[in-house]
This record gives C-alpha cells, sequence and structure tokens, in this order.
C-alpha cells in the first residue's frame, strides 16, 4: 500500500510540474508573439512542443522508483486533458473532437518515451 501511494504521489507531482510549466511557458510564448509578431501558423506547433517538453521535464524531476514507462504514460495522459481542460477554461468554450483525443493519445505517448528516457538516464548518471 506504502508503494502504490509513493507512486500515486510522483505522478501527481509530476503532473502538477508539467501543468504549470506548460501554463508558464505558453503565457512567455503568448507574450513573445505579441512582441515580435509571429504569424498564427506558428502558435500550435510551438504550443505541442512546449506540452511534451513539460510531460518530459515533470517525469525527468518527478519519477523516479519502477514502474517509469507506466507512470509516464498516465503523467502525459492526465497532463494533455488538464491542461486542455485549463487552456478550454481560459477560452471560456470547450470543444471535444477527434483531435481533443488525438492529443491525449500523443501526451500519453509523449509520457511513456518520457518515463522510458528518465530512466534510461537516471540508470546511466
Amino acid at each position: 500500500m506504502k508503494n502504490a501511494n509513493a507512486g500515486a504521489l510522483e505522478v501527481a507531482k509530476s503532473v502538477g510540474l508539467s501543468v504549470v510549466f506548460t501554463l508558464a511557458a505558453v503565457l512567455v510564448f503568448a507574450l513573445v508573439i505579441k512582441l515580435f509578431s509571429i504569424g498564427s501558423g506558428a502558435i500550435l506547433p510551438v504550443n505541442q512542443v512546449i506540452k511534451y517538453v513539460a510531460i518530459f521535464l515533470g517525469c525527468f524531476l518527478c519519477i523516479r522508483t519502477d514502474k517509469r514507462i507506466v507512470k509516464g504514460v498516465v503523467c502525459g495522459a492526465c497532463t494533455a486533458v488538464l491542461t486542455y481542460l485549463l487552456f478550454a477554461a481560459i477560452a471560456g468554450s470547450i470543444s471535444f473532437g477527434w483531435g481533443n483525443i488525438i492529443d491525449f493519445v500523443c501526451g500519453a505517448l509523449a509520457g511513456g518515451i518520457s518515463g522510458a528516457l528518465a530512466g534510461l538516464i537516471r540508470s546511466r548518471s
């Protein structure tokens, strides 16, 4: 039971860190867009990169014990869902479709890869 609670705490910290980093990075990117008049075509790809980097950082900094890939998948999926809900609440409208499902699956995939990479990097150092 204690190990399950520790694993859940690692995932929760990882998701929290990823969501906070995503929010902060997107706000900084919005400022950069405003200052330098960047075209709207760059917004979606940069936001996706920001989210995937945030998932990696959350996994790398918070997931320490066994089952890193599973914890990474859960972290990535939860981060994708929470950031979607957060930005939908900020925008004031929720629209759900296949694009969102693909985004959630890609977030989970990024989390699994990040958990595996974090495990490899930590085992070598």
